[in-house]
């Protein structure tokens, strides 16, 4: 499913290595934990690296809540992902059983989601961050994959004094993939997301 959007990130204070800020290496030490979480199958744990607006964001998607002051619904990333969203909907809607949804929270649905083999907690061994980039209480940092620099940047968010996985800010870049994919199947948005739910299995 494509909330395993739900990967990685997480923590320290002051010093730093290689002359980093103390954001810098906040952010470092904040994936580094978080990946130590993952890797050692503490989903739950792993978690705590994810900001408040997500966990509205998928209020919005399960329940249909919109909280006024909410991040996730005031989020531009939100509003420039409609096809995500439409694919969210349609998998919450198909593929997990009705009976479930009422109670469903974020943290049982990553755990469906890796019980499933849809998120693979080795994925992540490989994954290394470069330079860190701060910009106020948002950061971004590359991405090396098995010591290999990617073309992707990992976004990072302030909350309160600890730094999070922007996860909400990856939204665009899975809405532009989607759109790639269509244009190469030949597939209008609903044939797309009919297929991908399809593919899904039952959580």
């Amino acid at each position: 499913m494509l909330l395993p959007l739900v990967m990685a990130i997480l923590g320290l204070t002051s010093c730093t290595r290689h002359g980093e800020s103390n954001d810098q290496a906040q952010v470092r030490q904040t994936f580094e934990s978080w990946k130590t979480a993952v890797l050692d199958s503490h989903m739950d744990q792993s978690m705590a690296y994810i900001p408040q607006n997500v966990y509205d964001y998928f209020q919005v998607l399960n329940f249909g809540i919109k909280k006024p002051a909410s991040a996730a619904t005031s989020n531009p990333a939100t509003r420039e992902a409609p096809g995500v969203d439409l694919l969210l909907h349609a998998a919450l809607d198909k593929k997990v059983a009705p009976a479930l949804r009422p109670t469903l929270t974020l943290p049982d649905l990553v755990q469906r989601i890796t019980a499933k083999h849809l998120f693979k907690p080795r994925d992540v061994q490989q994954i290394k961050l470069g330079y860190i980039a701060i910009n106020g209480n948002h950061a971004s940092a590359d991405i090396y994959y098995q010591d290999t620099l990617t073309a992707l940047r990992l976004p990072f968010l302030k909350e309160g004094n600890e730094w999070k996985i922007d996860i909400l800010a990856m939204l665009p870049y899975v809405e532009v993939l989607m759109r790639v994919d269509r244009a190469i199947k030949g597939e209008t948005e609903t044939q797309q997301v009919d297929r991908l739910v399809s593919d899904m299995p039952f959580l």
